[in-house]
């Protein structure tokens, strides 16, 4: 099976994450995407975010590497994933883009729909780090 490699935003706010869904689909997934050719991991996140909801970013800090199976596509996905702030207000920017929502926990009880990789391994790491007070 081929392994997507993704750089991926947590943009955490008031206890909530953001979360972006695409046209015609039911599952949330992360800001973010693919490295061009000779980017960092940090300049396409911040081209990535600029492109989905035109906002300039601050990184914080990485919080690792993850691995899953991939939500959209029949393959594994290892995301790279990174604490940051988003500059100015945002919007969507990108037409494959439908949404996107500051997710709580009560959205994550009543079903909403996510990546295995935020499910199992991102949140829980989020929580365990006290990036999100949930219980």
């Amino acid at each position: 099976m081929k392994t997507i490699h993704k750089i991926a935003a947590m943009v955490i706010k008031d206890n909530t994450f953001l979360m972006v869904r695409k046209a015609g689909k039911d599952i949330w997934t992360n800001l973010g995407g693919k490295p061009e050719r000779g980017e960092t991991e940090q300049e396409a996140l911040i081209r990535e975010i600029k492109e989905e909801l035109d906002c300039g970013t601050t990184i914080i800090k990485r919080l690792g590497d993850f691995e899953n199976k991939a939500a959209l596509d029949n393959a594994m996905i290892h995301l790279s994933v990174y604490l940051v702030k988003l500059i100015g207000d945002p919007k969507i920017n990108d037409d494959e883009l439908e949404e996107f929502k500051y997710l709580s926990q009560g959205d994550i009880e009543s079903g909403v729909k996510l990546p295995l990789s935020i499910t199992e391994q991102i949140l829980p790491y989020c929580i365990k780090e006290k990036l999100l007070d949930w219980n």
